[in-house]
């Protein structure tokens, strides 16, 4: 685990800091897509997301869920069902079509999960709100100029009672490089500073299953909506 955690950060410190305003911010993602840089893309579900849904049992509320910067979909795909209707949103159109190509090979209905090249901050909600929500590698990806935002737009699309799943990424405790990325470095304080006015965090495992790579730098948590 200490091996682990001090690749990573080696890593980390080896990345210069971006800082754009939001247009280049987006022209800087879509063109990691455009040029298959995609080192994010692990393959295949979150060990933690399966390990909270699959072995551990955890209930989510029927209705409409979203994954903003799903990528090529896997986590959406894995949390829809026939009460839970899941949106994978990413700004690249690259990403949505990927997605929704691996949808169709799993031959997914459309009506369960679709996917939509979508601005997080600025698409119209739902008059009912989304029930399920779930972040990974998307407030990382983030400047940390950007984080209060990111918090009160989960306040304004999540429904009374609804779950967001945030697995918190990446975790670590060393001021000097909070501002290294993407991504961008995080801590559990940060989270509950960004959340806790309007969510109740009811879901905390830092025993979490997790990437080979990951391990000791990403923690499964669930909030409440208030």
């Amino acid at each position: 685990m200490a091996d682990a955690q001090q690749n990573y950060h080696q890593q980390q410190q080896q990345k210069q800091s971006v800082r754009l305003d939001s247009d280049e911010y987006q022209k800087f993602w879509l063109n990691l897509w455009d040029t298959k840089t995609t080192r994010w893309d692990k393959g295949d579900v979150s060990p933690a997301l399966r390990e909270l849904i699959s072995e551990k049992l955890w209930q989510l509320p029927s209705g409409q869920g979203i994954v903003p910067g799903c990528g090529r979909g896997y986590d959406a795909m894995f949390l829809a069902s026939p009460t839970l209707h899941m949106v994978g949103a990413d700004i690249s159109p690259i990403a949505v079509e990927t997605a929704t190509k691996l949808r169709d090979e799993k031959q997914i209905p459309s009506n369960v999960v679709e996917f939509k090249e979508l601005d997080f901050f600025g698409f119209d909600v739902p008059e009912s709100k989304y029930q399920v929500a779930y972040d990974y590698t998307f407030l990382c990806a983030l400047h940390p100029s950007m984080r209060a935002k990111w918090g009160a737009r989960y306040a304004e699309i999540m429904a009374p009672g609804g779950h967001l799943i945030a697995l918190m990424f990446p975790l670590d405790k060393d001021p000097e490089e909070r501002n290294i990325g993407p991504p961008f470095l995080l801590s559990k304080d940060e989270y509950h500073r960004l959340l806790d006015e309007n969510f109740e965090l009811i879901h905390y495992d830092p025993k979490c299953k997790t990437h080979d790579d990951r391990v000791g730098v990403e923690v499964i948590t669930v909030w409440r909506r208030k």
